[in-house]
């Protein structure tokens, strides 16, 4: 299981070699999030070199967001804003990366295995994969710049002017014990707010591309970065007045808003060897982040 990261900043993680095995080219990488028990990872990579590798199949579903640069998959070339996903087992064309490329890459119920292959191998289907139904999975190839931004399917008008483009979506959900994956873009317009206290029945998980927004952890700028599991409680939200906020979202399931109204926070208990009049505020409850993404809040507000 992964850890609950609210909220960080991708400038302040380490840089490692990257986990692309069966490539040829030096690809660097940090760690947005990680669950250590099947390999499971939200991560940046940056190519130093151009980069090769040839066709083949992940061991984990797999996906790719370009952030800058130039992509060949097969005949098909990704720029900036594409995105393509491909569930394990299922063969990739050859791919070919340029140098200073950046992207996310994402994977699940898996580990960083990649086998080169001649043969397709699209009749194995994983235990555990994303794919929600049992019809083989697809390789998706989505540019979002041709897409138009949608209104938010989600809540309709309770989440006002909240805009999404979605890029992949599993087939529903047979039963209640699976879990159908989404991946999209979020755009809140300028101004855009939402006052409320929200948890979901779903991980939910966001990279920050454009703009910013200000919430009870922090605040949101490009690069900023959260993963957070189901039942989290989170808000209430202001997108910046100049060009709004926009992110990458990844969940397991459809995001259904849980909402607390009138939401208070109580921590009851008896001084020992201080004086609470002149002792100062006392930092409670508050997740780990990166101080870089905005100063500390020590009032609460």
């Amino acid at each position: 299981m992964r850890p609950h990261v609210e909220i960080i900043q991708q400038s302040d993680l380490c840089w490692h070699p990257a986990e692309m095995h069966g490539g040829t080219g030096r690809v660097m990488q940090r760690n947005l999030s990680y669950d250590e028990e099947d390999g499971s990872a939200s991560t940046k990579l940056y190519f130093e070199t151009a980069w090769d590798r040839p066709g083949g199949y992940h061991e984990a579903d797999t996906e790719w967001f370009v952030l800058e640069g130039r992509i060949k998959m097969g005949e098909t070339i990704f720029g900036p804003g594409m995105y393509w996903r491909a569930p394990a087992g299922l063969k990739v064309p050859a791919i070919s990366v340029d140098e200073k490329s950046e992207i996310l890459l994402f994977r699940e119920y898996g580990d960083w295995g990649f086998s080169v292959s001649e043969t397709d191998k699209s009749d194995f289907i994983p235990e555990g994969g994303n794919t929600a139904s049992e019809e083989p999975g697809k390789l998706t190839m989505v540019d979002s710049s041709k897409m138009e931004w949608m209104d938010n399917i989600y809540e309709g008008d309770t989440q006002r002017f909240l805009q999404l483009k979605i890029l992949y979506h599993d087939p529903s959900p047979e039963s209640e014990n699976e879990k159908g994956f989404i991946t999209m873009l979020g755009w809140a317009p300028p101004g855009w707010s939402d006052d409320r206290l929200i948890h979901h029945p779903v991980f939910e998980e966001a990279f920050t591309l454009t703009g910013h927004m200000d919430y009870n952890f922090g605040r949101f700028v490009p690069g900023a970065y959260f993963f957070r599991p189901a039942r989290v409680k989170h808000g209430h939200f202001v997108a910046g007045e100049e060009m709004g906020t926009s992110w990458i979202f990844r969940l397991d399931g459809s995001l259904i808003n849980w909402v607390t109204l009138n939401a208070e926070v109580v921590i009851k208990g008896d001084p020992v060897n201080y004086d609470p009049k002149t002792q100062g505020p006392v930092i409670a409850g508050i997740p780990v982040r990166s101080r870089s993404t905005s100063p500390w809040d020590l009032d609460g507000q």
